[in-house]
This record gives C-alpha cells, sequence and structure tokens, in this order.
C-alpha cells in the first residue's frame, strides 16, 4: 500500500472523475493489471480500461448526479451518490464504502465495494411487500 498522502491524493482525483464523469482521468487512477469488485463476491472487471468503461456504462445512465466521498481510514472510504436514471425518471441514491489498495506509483491496484442501492421503485416495492 502506498503512503496516507498517496491515498488521499488518489480519493481527491477519483472524487473528480466522479464529479466529473471523467473517464480519462479515472482510467488513469488505475493500474494496467488492476482488478475492480463491484461486490466482494463477483468476479472482477479486469483492466483500467475496462474498469472506466464500467463506470462510464453507469454514468451514462444517471443524470443530475451528485458525489461526496470521505476517507474513514488508509485505503477506505465512505461514498454516496444520487441523481436520476434518465430513463425510468426515477431517483436513484447509492451509500457505500470501498477498499482501494495502491501500487508504489499511486494507482490503483485493487477495488472493492460494498453498496447499498436504494430508489423510489425499490423503497415503494418493499413498503407494499411489508404493508
Amino acid at each position: 500500500m502506498a503512503d496516507t498522502d498517496a491515498f488521499e491524493d488518489w480519493l481527491n482525483a477519483y472524487a473528480r472523475a466522479q464529479d466529473g464523469g471523467d473517464v480519462a482521468l479515472l482510467k488513469s487512477l488505475f493500474s494496467a493489471d488492476a482488478k475492480f469488485f463491484q461486490t466482494p463476491f463477483n468476479k472482477p472487471i479486469e483492466g483500467a480500461g475496462q474498469i472506466s468503461e464500467a463506470f462510464a456504462e453507469i454514468w451514462a445512465r444517471i443524470v443530475d448526479t451528485s458525489f461526496k466521498i470521505h476517507r474513514i481510514a488508509d485505503g477506505w472510504a465512505h461514498w454516496t451518490s444520487g441523481g436520476k436514471i434518465e430513463a425510468l425518471e426515477e431517483p436513484h441514491r447509492t451509500s457505500g464504502i470501498f477498499k482501494a489498495e495502491l501500487n508504489a506509483n499511486g494507482q490503483c491496484e485493487k477495488l472493492t465495494f460494498w453498496t447499498e442501492t436504494l430508489s423510489v421503485r425499490e423503497s415503494d416495492m418493499l413498503s407494499q411487500r411489508d404493508a
């Protein structure tokens, strides 16, 4: 793992990429052979190019976005995002933590997400089920 300052720099750049939907910046944050686990139990997406494409696909579906992130420990961060799923005209909110493992160059080699997604449609379905 790189030092704490390197993680802080990486985290700030990651936030800028998320805020602006900057695929090129996001790609530069990952090593060529990086692994991204959307959940700890899924097969990883491998390689900086594939990882940035996966994020670009998500960004293309969500409009009017907001993104906030803060460091909770070295290599760990909590984030929240919101926006609207354009095709459904539905709000989309996510909250999660991630663990990022950086190499000596300050690039991420492994990123693992633990995420909770809650949209109005999902919550409506849950409240109807529980009623």
